[in-house]
């Protein structure tokens, strides 16, 4: 029990926090800017493809995936996946700061919202970060491999390590781990940077003052979920540590 508490206390518990803090801002400010229209008129695919296309990546592309939120691109087969979340066409309106109210209005055309509009730009913007060789992306990508050992076998390896009076075992498990607390704060500018893409890309397309400030609350929230998954992978890793050289003594 004298390991489990401090784990409890100085992990589980901010890491959680954390977490449930960032899912919240991302869902809360997801479901708010998409109920207002961005004033693009193309389905969310049309939408994809037009600024594929734009930045040179007609070899990329486009699926439907199910579930919310679950938009991402794959670099492997070059794929950019759009959620079901994203694909459906709702009543949207345009939404006064002042007033907070929304105001609706249907000409037939198929609308996007500005927060599916953010997160397909998004999405574009990491499509266009492979393309070019973005260093941090290419990095990321490169220990993928060792980061999925150290997030699901490392704090195996540790543990056993620790309670057999392993040394060795545990400073591996501890060497996997780094590389899973590196890709989480490797994975910080890789998304920042497509946040930033996302901008430049709708800005000219008419998503200027309210919308644009709807698009970047919603890229800034869900960034926020990749600094709680970094803070909580570095408050383990230091956990980990503690306990492999306190059971030394």
């Amino acid at each position: 029990m004298g390991g489990l508490l401090p784990y409890i206390l100085l992990v589980m518990l901010p890491g959680l926090g954390l977490s449930l803090w960032a899912a919240y801002r991302v869902r809360s400010t997801y479901s708010r800017w998409n109920q207002v229209d961005s004033g693009v008129t193309m389905s969310s695919f049309d939408f994809a493809r037009y600024l594929l296309n734009a930045q040179g990546l007609t070899d990329v592309s486009i699926e439907p995936t199910p579930g919310s939120l679950t938009d991402h691109y794959d670099p492997r087969s070059k794929t950019l996946r759009i959620s079901a979340s994203n694909q459906s066409r709702q009543p949207m309106g345009r939404f006064d700061p002042t007033e907070q109210t929304l105001s609706y209005g249907d000409d037939g055309r198929e609308r996007l919202s500005v927060a599916a509009v953010a997160v397909i730009a998004h999405e574009v913007g990491h499509a266009a970060q492979h393309r070019q060789g973005d260093p941090q992306m290419a990095l990321r990508q490169l220990i993928v491999p060792v980061a999925n050992i150290g997030s699901s076998l490392a704090p195996w390896l540790i543990i056993a390590g620790v309670m057999f009076r392993l040394t060795g075992l545990s400073l591996v498990g501890l060497v996997f781990f780094a590389a899973a607390v590196v890709f989480t704060f490797v994975t910080l500018p890789v998304e920042f940077g497509a946040s930033k893409r996302a901008l430049a890309y709708v800005t000219p397309m008419g998503m200027t003052g309210e919308r644009a400030d709807g698009a970047r609350q919603v890229l800034r929230a869900a960034g926020w979920t990749y600094v709680a998954a970094a803070l909580t992978a570095l408050l383990t890793f230091i956990y980990y540590l503690s306990l492999i050289f306190g059971s030394r003594r």
